[in-house]
């Protein structure tokens, strides 16, 4: 007499215990493989085939594979979570950093205001536009935003006026 185990594919519980008794061949589903071992180790039992201490070191042995296969599949869930809060948190500070201003060169802007770079030196100096210089450079640049309200104005005599 032998009591089995095997795995059904394609079913909704694939684990599946065999055995025959009184000449007829009986079957059982179940939907983890640690449930179809203590079925079958129960029949085995009830049958008197194999000696109980074998089977005690097969559930135990079983039963620490799935506790393993649970903690396995929570430690890659919670990789997961981390590497999510990982990139939120740099959305985050991406967030909380300010804008770099954006810049002009003198002569930039000397184009874009359609005047000469002279005169745009001239209105630097009577507080029209703001020096923005660089540590690494002596270049002397204007913040974009002065220079697109300055052309918003139209006029710039009347940044003088300010």
């Amino acid at each position: 007499m032998k009591v089995s185990y095997s795995l059904a594919s394609g079913r909704a519980s694939p684990h599946c215990i065999t055995w025959i008794y009184r000449k007829k061949r009986h079957r059982k589903y179940f939907r983890s493989r640690i449930d179809a071992v203590r079925f079958r180790n129960e029949k085995e039992q009830e049958l008197g085939i194999r000696g109980s201490t074998e089977l005690e070191n097969e559930i135990i042995f079983l039963a620490l594979n799935e506790i393993k296969d649970r903690l396995d599949a929570i430690d890659q869930r919670i990789e997961v979570i981390e590497s999510s809060v990982r990139t939120q948190q740099g959305f985050l500070n991406d967030l909380r950093k300010p804008p770099t201003p954006k810049i002009l060169r003198i002569s930039e802007a000397a184009k874009v205001l359609r005047i000469s770079s002279r005169k745009l030196y001239y209105l630097l100096d009577k507080g029209v536009f703001k020096r923005y210089k660089l540590p690494h450079t002596r270049t002397t640049f204007i913040k974009l935003e002065e220079v697109e309200e300055a052309l918003g104005t139209g006029d710039l005599s009347e940044l003088l006026n300010k």
